[in-house]
């Protein structure tokens, strides 16, 4: 069995027509007929423009 693995980075911000981004794309999917998705929550990163975005108490983001 072939299958493909897709990534999409969202911030917990971020939003698609006022739900949050990643939740209008897990239901996208579904409705899609897409086997499975799942959404994770990241602890610390930086993107393209190197803002560092974290969850450690000292330094909360509110963007994750």
């Amino acid at each position: 069995m072939k299958v493909k693995l897709l990534r999409i980075y969202f911030g917990e911000s971020d939003r698609f027509e006022g739900k949050t981004a990643y939740h209008a794309v897990v239901e996208y999917l579904k409705r899609s007929g897409i086997s499975g998705a799942t959404v994770f929550r990241g602890i610390e990163g930086y993107g393209v423009h190197s803002i560092l975005h974290t969850a450690s108490i000292l330094r909360l983001s509110g963007d994750l």
